[in-house]
């Protein structure tokens, strides 16, 4: 085993961009040589035996939060939200006794969450175990969803992707020594590199899309059944726009799209789990998307503007996300997804407008936040110097030294 010091990364799998978080942080770590190994744990499956509604139902609370996604039943998520901390209040001691008890047992030189919702109870355990030691907190979300949601007083250190979720970290109490703030949210090293110019015009060819309007339907991991009418809609919209719907991990909606080709006239391309991703939005002219952290920031990084939603069935930590495209003019907000097709075609027929927005995207600072969090978690447990000696090869392929992060 290495020598090199080990931090802990607790994430859940309610959702999935937190898990994306761990998986692209172990990914850039490798890549940088890091001097640190993450060990990258569920603390669900930690705290599982303390689940309230474990115990009486057999679902757990990060089962029953994944169901109201795929049931899109969000609207309940608020006070799901209020319940759980509510019940997180009455079993604190236990919860923190579990946390203390599990990290005692193997300590880390530093806990990093990237999870929301029980940053307090870590907190108060990890000062238990090793008072003074790191823990950290990166926010997988453009902004909290406060209160006791990302940002809790007395954290180490908090990471954020944006000027509000930095404010939002002040107003609880952190001082500004202690909030860092990176370029955007987390991406895959994976995704650097896979678009671009060369991309658009490769995919393009690949697809045969010409000179046609090209909007990519993404609606997260498991997609969404409005996917089905809306491709529909936007295939109905004109011969000389195309539709690239990604359905994710989800078969029958993959299935249900692949049904709507034979009157698509070659217009319609479908794709279920795919690692292309950053191809297709290179080859993109517009996103419509949920507004979603992971594909907002996966299409900012390809310079793609949206289409987003936001109506009373918007995740609430995500509610910020519609704000963000609207005050940095990078997209459209509609308040139904029924309104999107219209949207687009209006898009599609004002290039000038359009290439406003694209301007706007393009504008936003280069997203290197995975690579600036390997930076700060180094500086954390006092090993930055051996990581500055290291050379990063950069998204466009060229050696460039490591950007710094505040």
């Amino acid at each position: 085993m290495s020598d090199d010091p080990e931090i802990l990364v607790f994430t859940v799998d309610a959702g999935g961009g937190h898990r994306a978080a761990a998986r692209a942080l172990v990914a850039a770590a490798a890549e940088m040589r890091a001097p640190f190994r993450l060990r990258v744990e569920n603390l669900q499956e930690i705290l599982a035996p303390l689940d309230p509604l474990r115990r009486l139902t057999g679902v757990s609370l990060e089962a029953l939060y994944n169901l109201i996604l795929r049931g899109h039943w969000t609207v309940l998520l608020v006070p799901l939200l209020r319940v759980m901390h509510g019940a997180i209040a009455v079993r604190r001691r236990a919860l923190q006794r579990a946390v203390r008890e599990h990290l005692a047992a193997r300590p880390p030189a530093a806990v990093l969450s990237v999870l929301p919702n029980f940053n307090g109870v870590v907190r108060d355990a990890w000062r238990e175990v090793r008072p003074g030691a790191p823990f950290v907190v990166l926010l997988t979300d453009f902004a909290d969803f406060p209160p006791r949601f990302w940002i809790e007083p007395g954290i180490g250190r908090v990471i954020v992707g944006s000027a509000e979720a930095a404010a939002q970290a002040g107003r609880v109490g952190l001082p500004a020594e202690r909030v860092s703030r990176v370029s955007g949210m987390v991406l895959n090293p994976s995704f650097y590199g896979r678009g671009g110019p060369e991309a658009r015009e490769r995919v393009r060819r690949e697809l045969r899309l010409g000179d046609d309007f090209t909007v990519v339907l993404l609606y997260g991991g498991k997609g969404s059944p409005e996917m089905e009418p809306l491709t529909s809609r936007l295939l109905e919209s004109g011969p000389g726009r195309r539709v690239i719907a990604i359905a994710g991990d989800n078969p029958k909606l993959l299935a249900k799209l692949e049904a709507l080709k034979p009157r698509a006239s070659g217009r319609l391309h479908c794709a279920g789990f795919t690692d292309r991703v950053a191809e297709y939005l290179a080859a993109a002219d517009l996103l419509v998307t949920k507004p979603g952290p992971g594909s907002l920031a996966e299409a900012f990084h390809q310079g793609v503007a949206v289409v987003v939603v936001r109506d009373r069935s918007t995740i609430p930590q995500e509610r910020y996300n519609t704000r963000f495209v609207e005050e940095h003019g990078l997209g459209v907000v509609v308040p139904r997804w029924s309104d999107i097709p219209q949207t687009v075609l209006a898009l599609a027929r004002d290039r000038e407008r359009l290439g406003r927005l694209r301007a706007n995207v393009e504008a936003l600072a280069e997203n290197r936040a995975v690579y600036e969090v390997i930076r700060i978690l180094a500086r954390e447990i006092g090993a930055e110097s051996r990581l500055d000696a290291k050379i990063l090869v950069s998204a466009h392929g060229s050696e460039a030294p490591l950007s710094t992060a505040g």
